[in-house]
């Protein structure tokens, strides 16, 4: 902050204090190596962390599933895997019949598995 006025005016803010971050890193490396203490970049301090992109990548697909299924079965899926609630409740809660919960649940599951598995709605079958 004490060169703030060295600060170009039509420069990004964030970008001149990243590189300004960027080099105190690199010039505290350099004094530790020549000092003999010389620590590799990642010293491993930091604590372990799995990458979590794949389980963010995981969650946008199951949202976008979930609304590609008809709202019956969207609101019944949510009331018994989120709510946790009962099949019982979850009847009460939508005035039906406790075995149309659980078909309704039954399908919309396996469409939820579908859509996941192949990434589009599978088309509904006709029976004459």
């Amino acid at each position: 902050m004490s060169r703030w006025f060295l600060r170009r005016r039509d420069g990004d803010l964030r970008a001149w204090l990243f590189t300004i971050l960027r080099n105190l890193h690199i010039n505290q490396h350099h004094r530790r190596k020549r000092q003999g203490t010389s620590e590799p970049i990642d010293d491993g301090n930091a604590p372990a962390v799995e990458p979590m992109q794949e389980e963010g990548l995981g969650m946008c697909d199951l949202f976008s599933a979930l609304d590609q299924l008809p709202e019956e079965q969207r609101s019944i899926l949510l009331l018994v895997a989120v709510e946790d609630l009962s099949y019982a409740e979850t009847a009460r809660v939508l005035d039906v019949p406790v075995g149309t919960v659980m078909s309704r649940l039954s399908r919309a599951r396996q469409r939820l598995r579908t859509i996941l598995e192949t990434g589009r709605i599978s088309p509904l079958r006709r029976i004459k």
